[in-house]
């Protein structure tokens, strides 16, 4: 197989079966060729609006085929596309701030939910509503106005876990690169069917829907966005191919054990993005048993490109390494570099080649900054005596511990994401210490909430004890019924877990005192 790159030629790849279904989404079946016809009339609408080869657009995209459509006619037209990443419903203050920080030619409001067009066209130079035709397109021939792959093709604007926006600019000549990478890793082939669950705003929607075109496969769209109902759908459209978040995973796993469905369809499983509780995992594993991969990447690399295969997963090396994240594929090269004040062996990961992002972008002139020789990822870890890549946590998230000791992030929220009672984990610096640092205090959300001071210290000592030697715990633990604030693509926002912190509720995990 060719590796290709641009996205349109995926859509064209000859000698592709185009009359066999590709592409499912509710009661609408599309062939290949029909793919083809849909991308050539939504290029005559883009021309039509006037848009043209070199146009910067904000593309305000549902989660659907018609989204594929689009990527694929922006491909063949030219355009410089920009996108709030991972955004799954409607967000108008972020559209606004990118509007009017990026300032593009055009916005392209392609979502079914209208809430906010008319604020967008007020603020906004130019909006333009792509349809959602009804019917089967007639046959067209979709006309390549440029045939080279994209510099800066995509610039994805992303609010992390601080709130800060970050500005990554990507080739498309990486986003192919990288789904050819991933999807080879993941066993695509022209029998699979893979269940979309990323957002087509993101790297796993976009990998997961044009890589199945790629590998003459069948992409199906989920008919609704909750995991919980999402076991019933894989088991009706028999997909041998499901990724997921951390939190899906769970949401998944819990609807499967109570389901009844038979999954005995799917060949592999893939996690990504967060550490995922020891016991959420086996008992997918119990009930799923196909092939698991877990991939690590980042938004700046596009997608995964380490990772811990079904053999890693067999030999539990996840349960050997706190947050074992696997071994580096062929596309990048990857080193460590040590951290002053860190122990022997922990360091930043750094990575270099060509499947890195063209760099982070100045929304206020437009210039990018590329990164380096190295890319700096500020992620920390270490490599385990397998040679796999044991992640520590982000070297800005690193605490002390009343006793100096430095406090990982990762390996408390990997051992006590797991907890009954837990719904999910985030260690943040405790606000107003007396301290002349901040001390680390792992927070929890969930039914534990509702427990006294006393059972969730000893609930939660108990964990830790089990699977970190007392240096590494966190100084303090605070438990709370209610959700963690989140940003707009979904991600906790740990400056704002801090600030909610209710100091006469935190519970110091190593006596009875209080802060």
């Amino acid at each position: 197989m060719t590796e290709p790159g641009k996205l349109v030629s995926i859509v064209l790849a000859q000698g592709a079966d185009t009359e066999s279904p590709c592409m499912v989404a509710g009661t609408r079946v599309f062939t290949r060729r029909q793919v083809r016809n849909e991308v050539a009339r939504c290029l005559m609408d883009l021309r039509s609006n006037g848009l043209g080869q070199g146009d910067r657009v904000l593309a305000l995209l549902d989660h659907g085929p018609e989204a594929v459509f689009f990527l694929a006619a922006a491909s063949a037209l030219g355009l410089h596309l920009m996108m709030p990443y991972g955004l799954q419903a409607a967000a108008l203050p972020e559209w606004l701030s990118i509007a009017e920080n990026a300032r593009p030619d055009v916005v392209i409001h392609q979502k079914r939910d209208r809430s906010g067009l008319d604020v967008l066209r007020d603020r906004c130079p130019s909006v333009v509503e792509l349809p959602f035709p009804p019917g089967d397109s007639p046959d067209r021939e979709v006309e390549i106005d440029y045939p080279a792959p994209i510099v800066n093709f995509l610039v994805l604007f992303t609010s992390g876990t601080t709130g800060r926006p970050k500005a990554i600019s990507i080739s498309e000549a990486h986003i192919c690169a990288r789904m050819a990478s991933v999807t080879r890793m993941m066993g695509y082939s022209p029998d699979a069917r893979i269940f979309m669950t990323g957002l087509m705003n993101n790297t796993t929607g976009v990998i997961n829907s044009f890589g199945a075109l790629l590998h003459d496969a069948t992409v199906v769209f989920p008919e609704d966005p909750n995991p919980a109902h999402w076991h019933a759908q894989v088991a009706a459209h028999r997909a041998t191919h499901l990724a997921l978040r951390p939190v899906a995973l769970k949401q998944f796993v819990a609807a499967v054990a109570t389901g009844g469905h038979d999954l005995s369809c799917l060949r592999v499983v893939s996690y990504g993005g967060a550490a995922v509780p020891h016991a959420v995992l086996e008992q997918g594993r119990e009930l799923i048993p196909c092939d698991w991969i877990q991939g690590y990447g980042l938004t700046e690399t596009y997608g995964p490109f380490c990772f811990l295969d079904e053999a890693g997963h067999t030999d539990r090396r996840y349960a050997k390494h706190i947050y074992c994240i696997g071994r580096p594929d062929d596309t990048l090269e990857v080193r460590l570099v040590p951290v002053a004040g860190h122990p022997d062996g922990v360091g930043e990961i750094l990575v270099r080649g060509a499947a890195v992002m063209e760099g982070y972008v100045d929304v206020a002139d437009g210039t990018i900054q590329p990164p380096g020789e190295w890319l700096r990822t500020g992620d920390l870890a270490e490599w385990s005596p397998e040679g796999d890549l044991v992640l520590k946590g982000r070297s800005s998230g690193v605490l002390l511990s009343e006793n100096g000791h430095r406090i990982y992030p990762e390996e408390i929220e990997a051992v006590l994401g797991g907890m009954q009672g837990v719904d999910e984990v985030v260690l943040v610096g405790l606000p107003g210490s007396r301290m002349p640092h901040e001390r680390p205090v792992a927070c929890l959300c969930g039914p534990i909430g509702a427990q006294s001071p006393d059972t969730v210290r000893s609930t939660v000592a108990g964990e830790l004890e089990r699977s970190l030697a007392r240096e590494k715990w966190p100084d303090f633990v605070y438990a709370t019924a209610s959700p963690f604030p989140r940003s707009a693509n979904g991600k906790i926002m740990r400056g704002e877990v801090a600030k909610g912190i209710d100091h006469a509720a935190v519970v110091e995990l190593t006596g009875d005192g209080r802060d």
